[in-house]
């Protein structure tokens, strides 16, 4: 019994080694399966495996069958192998095809057979030698993985490792690539099929030339030739031309990716339609389907409330003077001023409200927009209403300020879009050309102009004072629900219901970005400092971060995610209603956990 069940597992342990494609001489022999071993042995033993390199760390793991990320992180692998330096880019360019070849193996083995093809025609024309050129129309025939195990080319090229001889730097530097980025898949295949060997002949040939160099130093000292000194003209420009190409190649990196502060609404069962946070960054409010606003301090501090003189939330009549007087119900509204919160709670709509806005610093008054077709400007200090704005016949979506508080803008369910100043409780103009509801409304930087993104999937670009439509960008296939320009003015992101992000010219009025990704309608955009970086978030509670400065080719467009994707920062269970970028690369978000 006892013999049986050792053949037992001596078989299970080789069916598995030739699965994972280990050769004869690399599974474990008899001899080597001996349960005890004396210290001695095993000292040697591990002594002579400690140069091992890093072929076998994750020989173990199984590969992934996501086909977007084999491509993703081959397209990257390939990028960085191609603008590697020349010390390293030379020893790694024989990797790129048996990479290129075991990850479309891979995906065609795990039953990917439509991404494998199109990861075979993306990326086939890097290779134009004719042994690779013959390798790969073997592999395009190939459609199951029954075909993959029935050729006996393929199943040689898979058995038989690639060997590659690099320097141990060289190597190094290879691993702090697959290691450092979200790489995970690459660092399997190369574990699994790729065998490395330590190759110290540069080295060598260094030292050795530096020894017939030393000797013939030794052996034979003759008079330095007379040196010219150079012009410190020419050396000036040398040094002028190498630091614009050092600035140059500095700019062209992708940019920094921000630290994210998120702040989660847990327990929202009022529904929270939306959250701000003001441009002093020290408080934070919400508004919700209650028809409430509540406000936050983002300070460890408490949020006092200064007395008022009257309160025009509320309507005194005769009968609230029979047993008081003016004083008394005056102090009788004051005495929460007396009292310490950490929330502030403005009761005033008659609907949901659906957007805030905090004005100038310090932030002491709130604008925001309702159901009830009105735009009310709320006083922190007092905590009351001090303004009601009419002039919308229909629900208000949203609303803006204008950068130097001046004026402020509103967008309604009424197709129209109002300009307002805080002096006047109407409307200044109106901008009507939208046929349908007109769901976000943005100032341009330089207040000139006016962005308004509609149900009709248009986005408009007005002319402040003309009152007139400047630029209409047509392509989204839905509505748009969220609007950004960038610092520099030069651009503008629109995103919504078709999950698309899209980056608009405005000197051109074209697109020259269609961002793909996002799995739900996008709710929230903006740009950092220096309008390198694109944040998005919506539905699918995922943040995402976009070089929109970056130049793609055709080819690499075809895939799930755009290449500008920089990195996804997924919540628990958030839904993203708020981004803004705030200094120091921080990017502040606010959501409800759904």
């Amino acid at each position: 019994m006892k013999r049986s069940k050792n053949d037992h597992i001596r078989s299970t342990i080789s069916r598995y080694f030739k699965r994972r494609q280990f050769t004869e001489s690399e599974m474990p022999s008899r001899k080597d399966s001996r349960r005890e071993e004396p210290v001695g042995d095993l000292s040697v033993r591990r002594r002579a495996q400690s140069r091992t390199s890093v072929e076998n760390t994750l020989a173990l793991s199984s590969i992934s069958g996501d086909a977007t990320a084999c491509d993703q992180q081959f397209t990257r692998m390939k990028a960085f192998i191609i603008n590697a330096v020349s010390p390293y880019g030379a020893q790694l360019q024989p990797l790129l095809f048996p990479m290129f070849a075991h990850v479309f193996l891979e995906m065609l083995c795990n039953g990917h057979k439509v991404p494998a093809q199109k990861f075979c025609e993306r990326h086939s024309e890097t290779f134009q030698e004719d042994r690779h050129q013959n390798f790969i129309r073997a592999l395009k025939k190939l459609e199951s993985k029954s075909q993959v195990m029935a050729s006996k080319e393929v199943t040689e090229f898979r058995e038989n490792r690639h060997v590659l001889n690099v320097t141990q730097e060289v190597l190094d530097y290879l691993m702090r690539h697959l290691k450092t980025d979200d790489n995970m898949i690459m660092l399997q295949v190369f574990n699994q099929y790729i065998k490395t060997i330590e190759n110290d002949s540069q080295l060598h040939n260094a030292l050795e030339l530096d020894s017939v160099l030393l000797e013939a130093t030794v052996e034979e000292v003759q008079p330095a030739p007379s040196i010219q000194p150079a012009d410190p003209q020419e050396e000036s420009l040398s040094i002028e031309e190498e630091l614009s190409a050092a600035i140059k190649a500095l700019r062209d990196l992708p940019p920094c990716l921000p630290s994210i502060c998120f702040f989660t609404f847990l327990n929202t069962y009022q529904g929270l339609c939306t959250a701000t946070i003001s441009q002093d960054k020290r408080k934070l409010s919400g508004c919700f389907e209650d028809s409430t606003i509540s406000v936050w301090n983002l300070e460890p501090d408490v949020v006092t409330r200064s007395p008022a003189d009257c309160d025009i939330s509320r309507v005194f009549l005769a009968a609230d003077y029979l047993h008081c007087t003016e004083d008394e119900i005056k102090d009788k509204m004051n005495q929460r001023a007396k009292e310490s919160t950490e929330t502030v709670k403005l009761v005033g709509h008659r609907g949901p409200v659906y957007r805030t806005k905090f004005l100038a610093d310090p932030s002491t008054h709130l604008l925001s927009c309702s159901e009830d077709s009105t735009v009310r400007l709320w006083d922190l200090q007092t905590q009351t209403n001090a303004v009601i704005y009419k002039g919308h016949s229909s629900p208000v979506w949203d609303l803006n300020v204008s950068s130097t508080y001046s004026w402020f803008a509103s967008c309604s369910h009424d197709t129209t879009a109002k300009l307002w100043t805080f002096e006047r409780t109407y409307p200044l103009r109106s901008y009507i050309g939208h046929t349908m509801d007109v769901d976000c409304v943005e100032f341009h930087p330089n207040n000139n102009y006016l962005a308004t993104g509609s149900g009709d999937k248009t986005v408009r670009f007005w002319s402040l004072s003309e009152g007139r439509t400047v630029r209409l960008l047509q392509g989204h296939r839905g509505s748009v629900l969220a609007l950004a320009f960038s610092p520099d003015g030069k651009l503008l992101a629109s995103a919504g219901e078709d999950r698309r992000v899209r980056v608009w010219d405005l000197g051109t009025g074209h697109a020259i970005k269609d961002l793909r990704g996002h799995s739900d309608t996008v709710y929230a955009l903006a740009f950092n400092e220096d309008s390198s970086l694109l944040a998005s978030g919506g539905g699918d509670c995922c943040i995402r971060l976009w070089d929109v400065k970056k130049t793609v080719e055709p080819h690499q467009s075809e895939s799930h995610s755009s290449p500008e994707l920089l990195g996804a920062f997924p919540t628990k269970s958030a839904l993203i209603s708020y981004l803004g970028f705030s200094p120091f690369n921080i990017l502040l978000a606010a959501g409800a956990s759904s």
